[in-house]
């Protein structure tokens, strides 16, 4: 060993020692050696989730902003607030001013909100459903005019709909009782001279266009002041073999020859006859004659007894069912447009249309005066019912005995 080795070693042993020194200063622990586990970065999908959910949490918000304003410039606070006296109102609603006053009082209760937000005003959600019902205007420019988004306004539009019925046909709508059919029965006799009339029955056919779903039959009967008294709703299930489900049981019920009689057997009036007679409603030939639903004779080889039956039976019809319908799809255009709504959603704008109408009539003298009732158009052929839906092929006159009896006695009355 040189002596630059020597002086080497002396630099470098105390530089040793230090460094053991600071060694044994530190903890004892040993560190964890083991390899660390990095999970695997996230998959492409979950990451386009994360940003999807993102995204909606902003879009998320209570009012859009160009919503804001409804209350000063909606819809509803510029015609209904402003022109509450005028007949913009009238146009826009259906009925007058008086009317909506009466029917919010009866509904308006079951129409508040309890929200942590501001609920839209009852007054605004019948309203908007009446514009709707009133004039056939498409959600989409509903929901331009009362600044609000579509599904508010369809949810409000079925919402009010079913209170309408709910509320509305236990006092507008009945189950007649018997002093009702007497009435209904008297008020026949003494407008078109048709005895042992319960009412005039007539069915109508609504778009609905909704997937398969592409009509509704809508079947109801009228007093001789056309107030409806029954109403019933089918869903065409096979037009092919003429398969026609009624929801509520009285076309299924009438057609089928199983209503109940609604009158005892009683003598025809103005006759010297002893002979009981059943009460029945009327029709047009698209129906066939069954227990209690009186029809016309078929048109091949008729005397003139029987000529004038059809006559002064094509005369009460014209003068209370078709009428009836005539204002009711005028005055509620909605039905007259496909509703574009599920079955059972378009069920109840259709029943809310029909309490309506009877609701109307009796607070607003011009929803069906007699002006009105001369010009109101007929209801339109793409409305008609198709004869095969509402004829049985297979019906045996063998249980209508009553009814044969009943239509040739009124035919002697009226050949008198």
């Amino acid at each position: 060993m040189d002596i630059k080795e020597v002086y080497w070693l002396q630099q470098i042993i105390p530089l040793a020692y230090e460094a053991l020194e600071m060694l044994t200063k530190l903890p004892t622990k040993r560190p964890n050696l083991s390899p660390r586990i990095i999970p695997p970065p996230p998959s492409k999908r979950r990451r386009n989730i994360e940003v999807e959910k993102v995204k909606d949490n902003q879009r998320r918000i209570w009012v859009k902003e160009e919503n804001l304003s409804r209350d000063i410039d909606g819809l509803f606070a510029t015609t209904f607030y402003k022109t509450h006296n005028q007949e913009e109102f009238r146009r826009r609603a259906g009925m007058s001013t008086q009317a909506f006053d009466i029917l919010f009082s009866l509904v308006g209760e079951q129409l508040n909100k309890n929200s942590i937000r501001r609920p839209i005003a009852p007054e605004c959600r019948l309203f908007l459903t009446l514009v709707y019902l009133s004039n056939a205007e498409r959600v989409v420019d509903l929901s331009k005019a009362f600044k609000m988004g579509c599904s508010t306004v369809r949810c409000i539009v079925q919402e009010t709909s079913e209170v309408l019925w709910n509320t509305l046909s236990v006092a507008f709508m009945p189950q007649p009782s018997v002093d009702d059919w007497r009435n209904i029965v008297s008020g026949y006799q003494e407008l078109w001279h048709m005895p042992h009339c319960l009412g005039a029955v007539d069915a109508k056919l609504l778009d609905v266009s909704y997937k398969s779903e592409n009509d509704i039959v809508l079947m109801a009967s009228c007093d001789a002041q056309l107030n409806f008294t029954w109403m019933d709703m089918a869903t065409v299930t096979d037009a092919v073999n003429n398969q026609i489900h009624w929801q509520q049981g009285f076309g299924g019920q009438l057609l089928n020859q199983s209503l109940e009689y609604l009158l005892p057997e009683e003598p025809l009036p103005g006759t010297e006859q002893q002979s009981n007679f059943v009460h029945s409603f009327i029709a047009d030939s698209n129906f066939s004659l069954r227990q209690q639903l009186l029809t016309p004779y078929q048109e091949q080889q008729l005397d003139d007894d029987q000529w004038h039956f059809n006559h002064q039976l094509r005369i009460a019809l014209a003068g209370s069912i078709n009428k009836a319908f005539a204002v009711l799809m005028s005055r509620w255009r909605v039905l007259t447009e496909p509703l574009r709504q599920s079955p059972s959603n378009a069920g109840k704008i259709i029943r809310a249309a029909v309490v309506l109408h009877n609701f109307v009539k009796l607070h607003d003298d011009s929803y069906c005066s007699v002006n009105y009732l001369e010009e109101v158009p007929k209801c339109s052929a793409k409305h008609q019912v198709p004869c095969d839906w509402l004829v049985n092929s297979q019906q045996s006159l063998a249980n209508c005995k009553a009814t044969l009896q009943l239509r040739k006695s009124i035919t002697r009355i009226l050949s008198c």
